[in-house]
């Protein structure tokens, strides 16, 4: 049988005593918080590690991951919105991978209809928005650290604006590559 016990009411006459007791101390900063954030659209992420430690991804709360051997999915609880990510090596011989010749690539032969956004290009990090034919929106990341290259993308048939749409890129944007070491 498990025993309890009881903690002792802090009375006023205690809270006098311990206060004449004690001694003063420098001020001190406040200590800064160990536990993280929620995003800015509300999901607590788990964070998942493939197994050779070089890529991590949030996953939000009831949206399932599944890993294969080409690349990591995460899906939304409703199936509207799925983030995947591939990952390429550079092969002996071939110059270093730079994201701006693959999104170049990609964007030649996707189906976009409409708009196109690109956002700031480097050799690490390129991305674009648009939308396909059928009205789905897309959001593609190419992240490289010169050995290694993921193709990170964003599907959903909502808005990219909506909730889940928003989530869909906080996953993207969650994404890390560690540098090439």
């Amino acid at each position: 049988m498990p025993t309890t016990v009881k903690k002792a009411k802090k009375t006023a006459a205690t809270k006098k005593a311990a206060k004449k007791t004690s001694t003063k101390s420098p001020a001190k900063s406040p200590a800064k918080s160990t536990t993280t954030k929620a995003a800015s659209n509300g999901f607590h992420p788990g964070t998942y590690i493939v197994p050779r430690g070089h890529v991590s991804i949030a996953v939000p709360t009831f949206w399932s991951l599944r890993q294969t051997n080409d690349d990591v999915q995460v899906e939304s609880e409703a199936s509207e919105t799925t983030v995947i990510v591939s990952a390429y090596q550079r092969n002996e011989g071939v110059k270093m991978l730079d994201a701006r010749d693959y999104l170049k690539h990609f964007l030649d032969t996707a189906p976009v209809a409409g708009r196109l956004q690109t956002g700031e290009s480097t050799k690490g990090q390129a991305s674009a928005r648009f939308r396909d034919e059928e009205g789905d929106n897309w959001f593609v990341r190419f992240i490289s650290n010169g050995q290694t290259l993921l193709l990170a993308t964003c599907h959903s048939n909502r808005p990219l604006t909506s909730r889940e749409g928003k989530t869909g890129v906080a996953v993207l944007d969650s994404i890390k590559l560690k540098a090439k070491g």
